[in-house]
Formats: C-alpha cells, sequence, structure tokens
C-alpha cells in the first residue's frame, strides 16, 4: 500500500474561454504543475468531454521518461445535471483502456450527440436526467462517479442544502462527495453516514492544481487501484 496525494476534478486548457490559465499552457505545462505540487494521480475532468486526455497522457509518460517523476493521469468527465429545480455536478471517472467509448456510450444513453457539440459550448451542456439515475449509468459502463463540489454556491444555490443531495449521496452508484470546505464534513457524514468524502480543486490552472486534494492509501497507482480505495 502507498500513501498518495490525489486530485479527482480539474479542467485542462481544452476551453479557452472556461480556462483561467495563460494561454500558452500546455499538457506537459499541467502534468509538471501536478507532479509540483506533489500529487501521484491527476484526474482530467472537463466539462462533457474526453478529448484531452490523450494529451495529457502523452505528456504524463514524456515527463517521466525524461525526469522520472511518474503521474498517473485518470480520464473523466464533468456532468451538469438538472432535475426539478436542482442541479448537480457529476465527476464521472472511466478505466484507461477505453475511457472514450464508455464515454461516447454515457453520452448516447443520455441522448446527446457528443462528437457533434462545439468545443467552446461544452461547459454550457446540461443534462435533464435525475442525477442518480446518471451515476447509475456511470458505474454500469464500468466507471466511478463522485459528486463535485456539492457544497459550492452558484449564486444563492448549493447542492448540499437540497433534498436531492440527500438521495443522491446515499446511492449505491456515488463512490464520493466532494467538499470545497471541509467545515462540513460532519454534516455531510450525519446525512450521509458512510461516504468517502473527497476534496479537489476544480482547478481551471496549473497554479491552482492541488490546491484542494485528497490523500488515500493505493494498493496501486491507477484506476483500479482507486476504485478499491473507494471500496468498489
Amino acid at each position: 500500500m502507498a500513501t498518495l496525494e490525489l486530485d479527482l476534478h480539474t479542467h485542462s486548457p481544452l476551453v479557452p474561454t472556461d480556462y483561467r490559465g495563460p494561454a500558452e499552457t500546455t499538457a506537459r505545462t499541467v502534468v509538471e504543475a501536478a507532479v509540483r505540487a506533489g500529487l501521484g494521480l491527476l484526474a482530467v475532468t472537463d466539462h462533457f468531454s474526453v478529448r484531452y486526455v490523450p494529451r495529457m497522457q502523452i505528456a504524463a509518460d514524456r515527463h517521466e521518461l525524461e525526469s522520472g517523476e511518474k503521474l498517473a493521469v485518470l480520464a473523466g468527465a464533468e456532468i451538469k445535471v438538472r432535475w426539478d429545480g436542482d442541479e448537480a455536478h457529476l465527476i464521472a471517472l472511466f478505466p484507461p483502456d477505453s475511457y472514450d467509448e464508455r464515454f461516447e456510450d454515457l453520452s448516447a444513453g443520455l441522448g446527446i450527440d457528443q462528437s457533434s457539440l462545439p468545443v467552446s459550448e461544452l461547459p454550457a451542456v446540461k443534462v435533464d436526467a435525475h442525477p442518480c439515475e446518471v451515476a447509475r449509468c456511470v458505474a454500469g459502463l464500468g466507471g466511478l462517479c463522485h459528486i463535485g463540489h456539492a457544497d459550492r454556491y452558484f449564486g444563492p444555490y448549493r447542492l448540499l442544502d437540497s433534498e436531492l443531495f440527500d438521495e443522491l449521496a446515499v446511492d449505491a452508484a456515488i463512490v464520493a462527495v466532494e467538499l470545497v470546505d471541509p467545515a462540513n464534513r460532519t454534516e455531510v457524514q450525519r446525512r450521509a453516514p458512510g461516504v468517502p468524502i473527497i476534496a479537489s480543486s476544480d482547478a481551471h490552472s496549473p497554479s491552482e492544481i492541488g490546491r484542494r486534494r485528497t490523500t488515500l492509501q493505493l494498493d496501486e497507482c491507477s484506476f483500479a487501484g482507486l476504485a478499491r480505495a473507494l471500496g468498489r
């Protein structure tokens, strides 16, 4: 077993209008920032897309070859889901060998032709469905699904204040609840006993990577190792 620092919710330079980092940021820049931050595993979770993942994997492999410093890169996507006046942001992670096919299957199951979406529109994509059903779709495709920034305010709204949170957080398809403020941990533990609570950066620039992170013991630094650490 190894103790690793993980950041399971980050955004790449894929959508320039949604990115806060320098315009010249590359995949290698992101990898080097993650390594400097002391991370062993980084999930790339752009809004409704896995298009940037190959660049990140190649950059991580080259960085390891040249420096000996290893960073495991996981493929994922942030999915915004609307239901009856509420909105949940789900983070879906997929196995590295077939993440693109699995994400395409998920998109098709949600009624969205992901291949036809312009890159600039990806952050605005919202799925009209019950988030528990979306999480179960992710799980059914062999993925891991956690609730992103459950306590983040969007104007006056935050998911943590809703009844939907109570239903979603205890669903068997949800592997963890991500919090921005650790002070909310006690409330989540009371309302969803036993659910793992994690922290992630939701980085939109290299400087934000690892600003919030999770420390876990993994038997291997991989998607499978993460799944086992989260009880799957």
